[in-house]
């Protein structure tokens, strides 16, 4: 009888390694799919962004429209934030590897020089073109509190967004990930926490003052 019951709890053992071992390869794969498909989103937005910066580089010669480089500008940037979200939704589930915080990283460099870039079309074709919100954020953070700071920036952007439309290009950037050009691009500003820049105008770092955003877009 004590024999028989060994032979089964070895039994079971060898069943419940084999299992979480399926498990683990598995979500290994669902993560590698999910990567990959984030590799290939992204393989597109950049050849579509070396399209928008080379209108925009031929804004200064004759007949070129100004109002067409506007609007694949904001059409771009609109792509680049959808990506993002579908990038965050991947990220809120992924635990087993470290390959996503690589293409976020990508993402964030891509959607350093679409900042630059529409900077540079409102340069050429007025201020009024369209505005600029750029949320800098820290990726990752194990603070509670700053999370839960981030987590009501995001949702006031988002409603932003939904309300502006195309009126706002909203560029979220992590600024904790190394990247010397947006360190370069923020230096000015002097940002050490989380922060949105609207129009490389006014800044906000408080919940209390998300609604001068509102009332600066509607002036």
């Amino acid at each position: 009888m004590l024999k028989s019951r060994k032979h089964v709890f070895w039994e079971a053992l060898i069943v419940t390694i084999f299992i979480f071992g399926v498990g683990i390869l598995f979500g290994i794969y669902i993560e590698n799919q999910r990567t990959n498909e984030i590799s290939e989103l992204y393989l597109v937005s950049e050849i579509d962004l070396l399209d928008v910066r080379i209108q925009t580089d031929l804004l200064g010669l004759e007949n070129l429209n100004c109002g067409e480089a506007v609007r694949k500008n904001i059409e771009f940037a609109d792509r680049v934030y959808q990506d993002a979200v579908t990038l965050e939704q991947y990220e809120d589930v992924s635990s087993l590897t470290d390959s996503l915080v690589s293409q976020h990283k990508r993402y964030d460099l891509l959607r350093t020089l679409l900042w630059l870039n529409s900077i540079k079309i409102k340069e050429r074709c007025g201020e009024e073109s369209f505005h600029t919100v750029v949320y800098l954020y820290e990726y990752q953070t194990e603070d509670l509190e700053k999370e839960s700071k981030q987590i009501v920036f995001s949702n006031f952007l988002a409603e932003l967004k939904e309300e502006k439309k195309e009126e706002i290009i909203l560029i979220p950037i992590a600024r904790n990930l190394n990247i010397g050009s947006l360190e370069l691009l923020t230096k000015n500003y002097g940002i050490n926490e989380t922060s949105i820049i609207v129009d490389e105008d006014l800044t906000v770092y408080e919940l209390n003052e998300l609604e001068k955003i509102r009332d600066y877009l509607d002036n």
